[in-house]
């Protein structure tokens, strides 16, 4: 006979592990940035100021903030809007059978297995305005007049991050895609081109709703990325020129260990992690929505 009250403890065991580990690494971080950031703290001394929340009033007139919510939402809307469009577009080509078909999908697969320090390392030498490789092919062949300071100019220098990343991650997408694709009836497909129906109506009225739940995982995603987007601005930017590339794991960074004003970096976080909490509420209520499916 099953001892009900021992199986219970014991499942209580199994449990408790990770409640510690959750409560040590999420619960306690979570409580630690809410309390600091109203104070006045530089994140080495034993004082800190109690200042309320004017932490937070300092970084609603901060206009360099407003570029990191700027560069938030553009870096979410071109990466997740163009990396969808493309990986539709080359998934479902891959759908088809032709020559060098699995080596091309490892090759576009690829760069999302690479680190983002070691991507954002070979571009920054390719880009560099000074000695940069770009610029020394443009210069070899004639073609001065398209050299440009890719990195060192606020108006292309986030861009051109926005174009490394959409580079590094379309891969990822296509793999996705193409396995959802893949889970489509032929009968569909056959069905549509006895009736008359073109590639392009093929691909946008039956492809793409039957992919929706795939291109809703990939925004969800992609938008998470923006949000904590931080190694290749770091290395190839560090989030200037002129602050111009700053994000939010960026520009939090530089708060805490640069100008050693933990509370203010605190202060980001929990904004940060408001943010995600919206994201992940709206995540949640789509999964339980049968819709998207």
């Amino acid at each position: 006979m099953v001892n009900y009250k021992n199986s219970k403890m014991l499942g209580y065991l199994f449990v408790i592990p990770l409640c510690i580990f959750v409560t040590v690494f999420m619960v306690y971080p979570i409580i630690f940035n809410v309390q600091n950031s109203f104070y006045d703290w530089n994140g080495i001394a034993a004082d800190k100021i109690f200042i309320g929340i004017q932490n937070y009033i300092e970084l609603l007139k901060d206009p360099v903030f407003k570029t990191v919510l700027k560069n938030f939402l553009l870096f979410a809307v071109l990466t997740v809007g163009v990396q969808s469009i493309l990986g539709i577009l080359i998934a479902n080509l891959f759908r088809k059978k032709f020559f060098g078909r699995d080596i091309s999908k490892a090759v576009i697969f690829m760069p999302a297995v690479l680190s983002s320090v070691i991507i954002g390392q070979i571009f920054f030498r390719i880009m560099d305005p000074n000695i940069g490789y770009l610029n020394a092919f443009f210069n070899a062949v004639g073609l001065d007049f398209l050299a440009g300071s890719w990195l060192s100019d606020p108006k292309t220098a986030f861009f051109v991050i926005i174009i490394i990343n959409i580079w590094q991650w379309t891969g990822y997408s296509v793999t996705l895609y193409y396995g959802a694709m893949m889970g489509i009836s032929n009968d569909l497909y056959e069905a549509a081109k006895i009736d008359g129906a073109s590639g392009f109506q093929i691909l946008t009225r039956i492809t793409v709703p039957l992919v929706r739940g795939t291109t809703y995982n990939l925004t969800i995603i992609g938008v998470i990325g923006a949000l904590k987007q931080y190694d290749l601005v770091s290395v190839m930017t560090g989030g200037g020129p002129a602050n111009s590339t700053q994000t939010f794991a960026t520009y939090m960074y530089e708060a805490a260990f640069t100008n050693f004003r933990q509370g203010y970096a605190c202060t980001i976080a929990v904004v940060m992690f408001v943010i995600a909490m919206i994201i992940t509420v709206i995540q949640l209520r789509l999964y339980n929505s049968k819709s998207i499916y």
